[in-house]
């Protein structure tokens, strides 16, 4: 339960603070060599936070905060210049059903889902970003948002983050017994990425 009001306050924060940005009416466009810097920043901060131990209860809640603002600075472009709307609250309640979906299909039939997929989608997923990389760099085709290539790297992330919420909710009931000494901050990243690589893919294809 606690796992999940963090990753529900995450989002919570991100909504906050791009609802400030947009009230401010901040206007900024990220090259793709700024996003890619950000990125980087992000994934740096993602590590240090999660080898950070949990008896450093305020330095590792600060990174948490930082994470999650700076997930909220790379969605921020994205959201503030979608042309429809009403894309916005299509993905979002697209996700929120699905992750509702998939976690109550995790929680009633746990047996369903096995551990031995984690190989498998880290292999999948680090082939899909290594291609959507080179696809963008070399054949510039995400320039097109209509292309079929596009769409299929956006289903195909989708589809494959879907079986990451079934896998890392599983994982989370599994250290949920085991656990001595929580530690919900780390325990949410795994989900909370997930949930937002659907949203951004989802929303991605709407606009």
């Amino acid at each position: 339960l606690n796992t999940y009001l963090y990753i529900l306050l995450a989002f919570i924060f991100i909504t906050v603070m791009i609802l400030a940005l947009e009230y401010n009416k901040v206007n900024f466009r990220m090259t793709l060599w700024q996003l890619l810097g950000v990125f980087l920043l992000t994934l740096g901060v993602l590590v240090i936070l999660m080898f950070t131990p949990v008896k450093y209860m305020i330095p590792k809640h600060l990174l948490w905060l930082l994470f999650v603002l700076l997930i909220g600075i790379i969605m921020y472009p994205m959201i503030r210049y979608t042309k429809n709307k009403d894309a916005i609250l299509s993905a979002l309640l697209t996700t929120i059903f699905l992750v509702v979906i998939l976690s109550v299909v995790a929680f009633w039939k746990p047996e369903w889902i096995s551990l031995s997929w984690g190989p498998v989608l880290f292999v999948l997923l680090l082939a899909g970003i290594i291609l959507e990389l080179t696809s963008i760099f070399i054949f510039g085709t995400h320039r097109d948002s209509s292309s079929y290539t596009y769409k299929a790297f956006m289903y195909f992330f989708i589809v494959l983050f879907m079986f990451y919420v079934l896998y890392d909710t599983k994982l989370l009931q599994i250290r949920a017994k085991l656990c001595k000494i929580p530690d919900y901050l780390n325990e949410s990243l795994n989900l909370f990425l997930d949930i937002v690589n659907i949203f951004v893919r989802i929303l991605a294809l709407g606009r």
